[in-house]
């Protein structure tokens, strides 16, 4: 089994000027040729630190991918840094590199200066990948005497990185022989971490010993489960995997409710898509956000009637024509009143299917009997209307977040 370092470099990460994306998508690249990634590390802009931490990475790994680092500026040390650790003898110009450099000033209409042209000087030593949408090239190092090892540099900006991975796995796959790393990942909601672990004690504990499961939480999502093999042969590893999933399924029933990238809001477009039903939507104290995360996922113009976002009492009252009297018997929050939001909002838009929510996100607003973290959803369809209630702890907005999946879970279990 091929391991891997992924570095990133840049002070701008460090102190959380922006996020680091680029290990998430190299990892994800790499895994799937083969190579399994055992590390990933932050150095800031600092030479020493970088040859240090590089050093460590090449020593423990067999493959190593650094971005960032090779702008012109006087803080993009990571070119010189690489010539030090490779003992690289000397620099010269990629031409290629050069004459694209050239071709993108022009263009902009801009003087090619100096630290424009430097972009295109790379170790002697090192194989270039051209940069075909920016200016510094990729460079890769064959490491050891018998060039058993790669170290990779690429450009930080990630859409500069991804147009090089090709070129980088295509290496990869010639020098370095990986193996293979089979995952499949089912998705589950309404069970807590913990008591998901109890209920598969047994099934972990009977696991291949090459064989992992990862448990991977979300409040957006729930709880995917990852199985994964790692260096068998290719149509083992997909039979072994698909055999434990198969049972891994049966153990938990109706709390899968999908596959791999799967997620309650594709399930809820695409299975109503299916049916040629319709949904309508009346959101309280979700503000919007299971609209917002419906209409995120492309066709859901086909699905989707219309929603209200009815935060006051009044727009409950006038909008979706729930009563006054439920209002001040039972208050917002409680089951008389999300079953109205819900059979009025059908109604409003003529739609086959209706979920509704309201409830205390926090920090304020709750009371011993409605405590912050409380919601109620209900769902209206050909099986008439029906609600649920859940207690959620979290600041504001992961309860709405969870209110918004608890919503979308409940409609799942109405409509399937």
């Amino acid at each position: 089994m091929i391991n891997a370092a992924i570095c990133t470099i840049g002070d701008e990460i460090l102190i959380g000027q922006i996020v680091d994306t680029n290990s998430a998508y190299i990892s994800r690249e790499l895994n799937r040729d083969g190579v399994r990634v055992t590390t990933k590390i932050s150095i800031g802009d600092n030479f020493d630190d970088i040859l240090k931490t590089l050093r460590i990475c090449i020593n423990e790994n067999d493959l190593v991918v650094v971005t960032g680092g090779l702008g012109p500026t006087k803080d993009d040390i990571t070119k010189k840094a690489l010539s030090v650790l490779t003992n690289s003898q000397s620099f010269y110009y990629h031409d290629e590199q050069l004459e694209f450099i050239i071709m993108i000033c022009s263009k902009r209409g801009l003087e090619v200066s100096d630290l424009n042209r430097d972009q295109a000087l790379v170790p002697n030593n090192c194989i270039v990948i051209p940069n075909k949408m920016g200016t510094a090239p990729g460079m890769v190092f064959e490491i050891g005497e018998e060039s058993k090892k790669l170290l990779v540099s690429l450009p930080g900006v990630p859409y500069e990185m991804e147009g090089m991975m090709p070129s980088v796995n295509d290496l990869i796959s010639k020098k370095l022989s990986p193996g293979y790393i089979h995952h499949k990942t089912v998705v589950t909601y309404g069970i807590a971490e913990a008591s998901l672990a109890k209920m598969l004690e047994a099934f972990e504990d009977n696991l291949d010993n090459d064989v992992k499961l990862a448990y991977l939480p979300n409040p957006s999502i729930g709880i995917r489960l990852r199985l994964s093999i790692y260096n068998r042969e290719r149509e083992s590893s997909i039979e072994i995997v698909e055999r434990y999933l198969s049972e891994l399924k049966s153990i938990l029933g109706s709390l899968v409710y999908g596959e791999g990238e799967d997620t309650l809001e594709t399930l809820i477009i695409n299975t109503l898509k299916s049916k040629g039903k319709r949904l309508a939507i009346a959101e309280s104290c979700t503000g919007g956000t299971i609209m917002s995360r419906l209409v995120s996922i492309p066709g859901s113009s086909e699905i989707i009637s219309g929603g209200v976002i009815t935060y006051s009492n009044e727009s409950k009252i006038n909008l979706l024509k729930v009563r006054s009297e439920t209002l001040e018997k039972f208050g917002a929050v409680s089951r008389e009143c999300a079953e109205e939001m819900a059979i009025g909002v059908k109604e409003l838009y003529n739609a086959d299917y209706a979920i509704a929510t309201t409830g205390i996100a926090g920090p304020g607003g709750g009371t011993d009997f409605k405590p912050v973290g409380s919601v109620w959803v209900s769902a209206a369809g050909n099986f008439g209307v029906d609600s649920s209630y859940k207690v959620f702890t979290g600041d504001r907005t992961r309860n709405i977040t969870r209110f918004s999946s608890e919503a979308l879970n409940f409609l799942r279990i109405k409509i399937i």
